[in-house]
């Protein structure tokens, strides 16, 4: 890859700590969710894609 590009970007929804509706699902799942938002946004075929970085600012329960 010679090139980097943002393409599209989505972030998780917001919620309570250890008592919204969130409370019982994992980051991952989380993030899951926003990259296949941020796909669907972009219209870039999936097999076009080589890397997907994804970044916290806070960590779960903080």
């Amino acid at each position: 890859m010679k090139d980097a590009v943002i393409v599209s970007a989505a972030r998780t929804p917001i919620g309570k700590a250890y008592r919204g509706a969130f409370n019982n699902l994992e980051s991952p799942s989380l993030s899951a969710h926003a990259v296949a938002a941020a796909v669907a946004r972009s219209g870039v075929d999936t097999g076009e894609i080589d890397d997907c970085i994804i970044g916290a600012a806070l960590q779960q329960g903080s």
